[in-house]
């Protein structure tokens, strides 16, 4: 057919919208870092598994992925977390748990983009 445009099957992200992609990219890569056996999980892993969780719970408003929530308390009960990343650790696993994750609060937030950026993971969507 000359005059008809060519086919071009939907994306994800047209289908979706980014930030649904955005999600579910995020919550598999919780899930594949998640699955590595948890007694050798590091301070680093709690960065690397939250920050994406974070994100992707205030971008959804829902609530965190089980096994990420699981994973941080892993790292905070038994692998002996320094002083501030104790600190960073509550206050990811409440926003994660809770049913209003906007509605953390202003030193929470502040608390958690800030070990999150100093990790090298910055947030998208936490403000």
């Amino acid at each position: 057919m000359h005059g008809s445009p060519a086919f071009r099957p939907p994306t994800l992200a047209g289908v979706f919208g980014s930030k649904m992609v955005s999600i579910a990219l995020a919550v598999a890569a919780i899930a594949a870092l998640a699955g590595c056996s948890q007694t050798n999980l590091t301070t680093e892993d709690a960065y690397k598994i939250g920050c994406p969780a974070i994100d992707a719970t205030v971008a959804s408003g829902s609530v965190a992925n089980e096994v990420a929530v699981t994973t941080l308390k892993e790292v905070r009960d038994r692998s002996h977390p320094s002083k501030d990343t104790k600190k960073w650790l509550d206050a990811a696993i409440a926003l994660l748990t809770s049913d209003h994750p906007t509605h953390t609060s202003k030193q929470a937030k502040k608390l958690i983009i800030r070990g999150c950026k100093e990790n090298g993971y910055p947030l998208q969507n936490l403000h």
